[in-house]
């Protein structure tokens, strides 16, 4: 149940990703064509989204997974949010509005947050007076994570909770811990990758900080992100940190945080002055 080692398992490791969506749509033919993970839709007039793991199949179907610890973090506003904004990316430019694809937002929580006993909870809309669905292709899946029955989706968390490879009973679920967990070359790979997502997470914070900072009216410098001047200068710091993330500029974000000269060369190349 972490989300980082599980961002890192699923990274271009379509069988597994495949395995976990078959079971949890239930839907055994399931085909999935790419896997990315924390993908980002940003949003420069306001907050963006950074999926755990975005999935399509070969319907074209796509899928926001998130892996939630807290219960805090899979609240239904925020599965709101992220399925508008995945629909707000995934229309291009002259399409009709029919071709917007259906959508998926799962979240697989450690605990069982409607506390039913379930080991799925779908939320779709309905017609009210006529008490019959609303199909407008969008879909939300809450994933008990303390769910223990023997079928399917059962061993599914099972695997999800267990830190023990020999525990663990899908097989592609299995291999793809075990590599993570056995192999030096991939557990450096993998440390390198949570060093930038943790860089990432980093200059988010600071950009969502310095924006509710500017709201509440506040014009000192914003020392956690070592930015001086007034709210002003701050503003200007934040949406330059959410283009880097949005680039996946790491390196680039690392300098915007330490370097002034650098961020000055970086407002320049993105046109903030």
């Amino acid at each position: 149940m972490d989300d980082d080692f599980m961002k890192r398992c699923l990274k271009d490791n379509i069988p597994a990703v495949e395995c976990i969506l078959r079971i949890i749509m239930e839907q055994p033919d399931l085909t999935v064509l790419s896997v990315h993970i924390e993908d980002t839709i940003p949003n420069l007039l306001g907050r963006g989204i950074r999926m755990d793991v975005h999935a399509i199949d070969s319907t074209g179907t796509e899928y926001d997974i998130e892996v939630q610890r807290s219960d805090k973090g899979a609240g239904a506003r925020r599965a709101r949010f992220n399925s508008s904004l995945l629909d707000l990316n995934s229309l291009k430019k002259g399409n009709t509005y029919d071709q917007l694809p259906e959508s998926y937002v799962i979240f697989i929580t450690e605990n069982d947050i409607f506390k039913e006993g379930l080991a799925r909870y779908h939320i779709n809309r309905i017609i009210e007076e006529l008490n019959r669905p609303f199909d407008d292709g969008e879909h939300i899946i809450y994933v008990n994570g303390d769910y223990h029955g023997q079928d399917d989706i059962g061993k599914l968390m099972n695997d999800f909770r267990s830190s023990k490879v020999d525990d663990i009973i899908l097989e592609p679920l299995k291999e793809t811990v075990n590599r993570y967990k056995n192999n030096p070359r991939e557990v450096a790979a993998m440390c390198a990758d949570l060093e930038k997502w943790s860089m990432e997470e980093r200059a988010e914070g600071i950009a969502e900080g310095i924006e509710k900072g500017i709201e509440k009216g506040i014009e000192k410098g914003v020392k956690k992100g070592r930015v001086e001047g007034r709210a002003e200068g701050a503003e200007l710091f934040a949406k330059l940190l959410k283009l880097l993330q949005a680039d996946g500029r790491t390196d680039d974000i690392k300098l915007a945080l330490e370097d002034k000269e650098a961020r000055e060369r970086l407002y320049k190349e993105y046109h903030l002055e």
